[in-house]
C-alpha cells in the first residue's frame, strides 16, 4: 500500500479531488484579481502560496488518480476511466502554469515604480508590466480552470453516468 492509495479505507483520490476542483479555479481567479486591482496587489505572495497548495493538491490527485486506475483495473480486468485519467495527467502542469504565472505577476507588478514615480518611463513600464502580468494569469487562469472542468466532468460521467442512468428520479 502506497502513500497515495488508501486512507481510512477510501481512495485517497476520492478525498482530494475536491480541493483541486475548488483550489486551482479559485486560486487562478484570486491571482488575477490581485494582479488587476492595485490596491489588491501586495496580496500577490498570499496568491503564490495559494497556487503553490493548488498545485499539491493536484498532484496528489494525479498520483491518487492512476493508483485509484490500476487498482480497479487490475479488479475489473480492463482499464477504467482511460478518458478520464489521460486528461487527469496533464492537469498539474495547467496548475504549475498558473503557479508560475502569479510569481511573474508578482515581480512585474511587485517590482515596477508605481504610476506616481518620478518619471513617463516609470509610468509606461508599469503599464506594460501590469498588462503583461495580467495577460499572463488571465492566460493561465483561464485554461487551468477550463481543464480543471474538462477533468472533473470526465471524472464524474465514468464514475456516475450509469449509476445514474438506472435509477428513477424521486
Amino acid at each position: 500500500m502506497s502513500m497515495f492509495d488508501i486512507v481510512s479505507g477510501l481512495p485517497v483520490h476520492a478525498l482530494v479531488i475536491h480541493a483541486v476542483v475548488v483550489l486551482l479555479p479559485l486560486m487562478a481567479g484570486v491571482t488575477i484579481a490581485f494582479t488587476i486591482r492595485p490596491r489588491w496587489r501586495p496580496g500577490l505572495p498570499w496568491a503564490i502560496l495559494g497556487n503553490l497548495v493548488a498545485f499539491g493538491a493536484t498532484f496528489v490527485a494525479k498520483e491518487s488518480g492512476e493508483k485509484l486506475q490500476a487498482r480497479l483495473s487490475a479488479q475489473a480486468g480492463q482499464a477504467i476511466a482511460a478518458d478520464h485519467g489521460s486528461l487527469g495527467a496533464s492537469l498539474p502542469y495547467f496548475a504549475i502554469a498558473v503557479l508560475v504565472a502569479s510569481v511573474i505577476a508578482w515581480l512585474l507588478v511587485g517590482r515596477t515604480p508605481s504610476p506616481a514615480a518620478d518619471s513617463h518611463r516609470a509610468e509606461s513600464t508599469s503599464v506594460v508590466a501590469v498588462g503583461l502580468a495580467v495577460v499572463l494569469v488571465l492566460g493561465a487562469g483561464a485554461a487551468s480552470a477550463f481543464w480543471t472542468y474538462r477533468v472533473g466532468d470526465s471524472g464524474a460521467k465514468a464514475v456516475w453516468q450509469d449509476t445514474i442512468a438506472n435509477t428513477k428520479a424521486p
